[in-house]
């Protein structure tokens, strides 16, 4: 009895371990989809960072970054 509970037990973990692994994959695709935006709308923008945007410049690239990247989690 306890041989099959041992088994069972196993079979739930190794599931588990599946399940995360899925979501981990789908959180770095997601990650690497935002950092390829950002980076393109950083060559829009013609720098390399943020950083060297300067007030309204700055403004205007972040608020282009938020309409035109939806997240997945993101409704209208």
């Amino acid at each position: 009895m306890k041989k099959k509970q041992d088994q069972e037990k196993e079979r739930l973990n190794a599931k588990e371990e599946v399940e995360v692994e899925e979501k981990v994959t789908a959180a770095e695709s997601k990650k690497e989809k935002y950092q390829k935006f950002f980076q393109a709308a950083l060559k829009k923008f013609g720098v390399k960072s943020p950083a060297e945007l300067e007030g309204d410049k700055k403004k205007e690239f972040f608020n282009y970054v938020d309409k035109n990247y939806e997240a997945d989690n993101e409704e209208d």
